[in-house]
């Protein structure tokens, strides 16, 4: 029976990758090992009973063909500084092509295995923010069509402000870089706040329309103590609904570089 895939939604800085490690049985490392081993169960039972954590920047360990173009990806999107040169339309469409290598050789090996799987962020990062950037729903589902949606989706909301006096150092593309704030020079926590603010509107929005869970979120309180409180939401999520019952699954998505 294939894995379920969850995803932890919510704004930058809000903790999505902490807790969905802290949440997790194993890594994506661990599920691989136990995949390729040599006395690698059948696919069907590999991952019977564990949570895997996989990062939505992780690159492929299934493919080597697609690992070496996922590098390449990686360097672009993640690593190769911030500036406004290059069009929304730009980096769109790398992020479209990420996302679809990952649904392809890192989720899907994984949950055609039996593996539960818990990613940190996957809606926010393709149609969120992307609406404030000036694309359409109706245009994001065509661009992210191929894209694997989550089975389930658990929110985590908090108070933007407390989230940037917690952090401090988001990059320009987290500051709004993106949404037409002004020069580099003008991005801090004022456009932090209000541009983290629309999203999480945003992703409400979807919340609400797709029956997400939601938990709200002390930024204060130890990642472990916040995990534990989550764990009760989390796993159920694990078990299949039954037949007909409403799904949790987006129907559209949301990019941002």
């Amino acid at each position: 029976m294939p894995g379920r895939f969850i995803a932890l939604e919510g704004t930058d800085g809000v903790g999505k990758t902490s807790l969905a490690c802290h949440l997790a049985d194993i890594s994506y490392e661990t599920a691989i090992a136990r995949l390729e081993g040599p006395a690698a169960p059948r696919p069907t039972s590999a991952g019977t009973g564990a949570l895997v954590f996989v990062p939505r920047r992780q690159i492929s360990a299934t493919s080597t063909y697609a690992a070496t173009l996922m590098e390449h990806l990686s360097t672009m999107l993640w690593h190769s500084g911030d500036a406004p040169d290059l069009s929304d339309s730009f980096w769109v469409s790398l992020q479209a092509a990420w996302f679809t290598a990952h649904t392809e050789t890192v989720v899907l090996p994984l949950l055609d295995a039996g593996f539960d799987i818990i990613v940190d962020g996957w809606v926010y990062k393709f149609f969120a923010k992307l609406l404030l950037q000036g694309f359409s729903e109706p245009d994001l589902a065509v661009i992210f069509h191929r894209v694997r949606m989550p089975d389930a989706v658990v929110l985590l909301r908090a108070d933007a402000g407390a989230l940037y006096d917690r952090r401090r150092n988001f990059r320009p593309a987290e500051l709004g870089m993106h949404a037409r704030y002004g020069g580099l020079d003008e991005l801090g926590r004022e456009t932090f706040v209000d541009y983290q603010s629309k999203a999480a509107a945003n992703l409400h929005a979807f919340a609400t329309r797709e029956g997400w869970h939601t938990a709200d979120l002390d930024p204060d309180e130890p990642i472990p103590d916040t995990a534990r409180r989550l764990a009760p939401i989390v796993t159920p999520l694990r078990t299949p609904p039954p037949p007909h019952a409403a799904t949790a699954t987006p129907r559209n998505g949301e990019a941002s570089r």
